[in-house]
């Protein structure tokens, strides 16, 4: 039977690399508390003596099982230096001489290798990358998603024809602060929450989800740094600020349109705004998503286009 060529695993090279470097590194450690120690080595390197058998007197030798003449201290750790010095510099050596001819880099020069930390993606971003890719429309594709702990296992009906399905989030950026739990009378009263806790409902049809809609509690009017720290900074621009709110909504402020782009290039269009939730919950700053520019829309509400 032929002899079959072996294939070494994949992961052999990567051991393999990673062994070397270490010895490289090693090595020059040695090479360096060897220079601290013993200073740089004379030019021209170490002088090379002919080996010769030492002449010792007979009233200097022994026999095998006397004991040696005993060196001090002093000598003995001379010897014991000078012996790391040269077994470290012909290591040196021979490792070089190994190298030739290969692409790895000089002893002087060992690899490095730097770790770059990874850039977190924040749940509303998870949920926009999701809603503007293909499978966007699927509802089954939601509940892949890690980032949102969905209260309805599955879309509930709300009106005929008319979907939804609703589960909790977490916006980056925000705080711990009492937020009102939204009973009027002896009921009321407040919690210590992440301000970021925030309600996610998806809705459509059940031919596929048409909308996504994310609220937090309290208002907030810093939409576009909200966004910022959800999609990257550079990653988000306004298109329309200054939209009024509709009367009925007490307190709340202006709302703003924006734009986002995922990683992919794809773009999702965002609309803030603020609802009034009653005298018992602060407010409610509300993040709509949208597919496609939401021209109509900022055409109806007379806002002011930027972009």
């Amino acid at each position: 039977m032929p002899d079959t060529p072996l294939h070494p695993h994949p992961g052999f090279a990567l051991i393999r690399n990673a062994y070397a470097d270490s010895l490289h590194r090693d090595l020059a450690i040695i090479n360096d508390a060897v220079r601290s120690e013993l200073g740089p080595l004379l030019p021209g390197g170490l002088s090379w003596q002919e080996k010769r058998k030492p002449s010792v007197p007979a009233s200097r030798k022994h026999s095998i099982d006397e004991p040696l003449p005993q060196e001090t201290d002093n000598v003995r750790l001379k010897h014991l230096t000078a012996a790391t010095a040269i077994a470290a510099l012909g290591l040196s050596a021979c490792q070089q001489e190994n190298a030739v001819g290969t692409d790895k880099p000089p002893l002087s020069a060992p690899v490095r290798t730097e770790q770059i930390a990874q850039a977190t993606t924040s749940d509303m971003q998870a949920v926009a990358a999701l809603f503007a890719s293909e499978k966007g429309g699927d509802w089954g594709a939601y509940s892949s998603l890690s980032e949102v702990n969905w209260t309805d296992p599955t879309p509930q009906e709300t009106i005929k024809g008319r979907y939804s399905r609703s589960g909790r989030i977490l916006l980056k950026g925000f705080s711990i602060k009492d937020i009102p739990n939204g009973r009027p009378g002896t009921e009321y009263a407040t919690a210590k929450k992440n301000e970021g806790e925030s309600t996610i409902s998806i809705s459509g049809s059940l031919s596929g989800v048409e909308s996504v809609s994310i609220s937090k509690p309290l208002y907030s009017d810093d939409y576009l740094e909200i966004l910022k720290n959800q999609f990257g900074a550079s990653n988000v621009s306004i298109i329309a600020a200054k939209c009024p709110a509709p009367d009925y909504q007490e307190g709340a402020g202006d709302g703003a349109f924006f734009e986002a782009v995922l990683a992919d290039k794809r773009q999702v269009f965002i609309q803030a705004s603020q609802q009034d939730g009653g005298k018992y919950t602060g407010g409610f700053t509300v993040f709509d998503l949208a597919r496609t520019r939401p021209s109509e829309a900022i055409a109806a509400m007379n806002c002011i286009q930027i972009k």
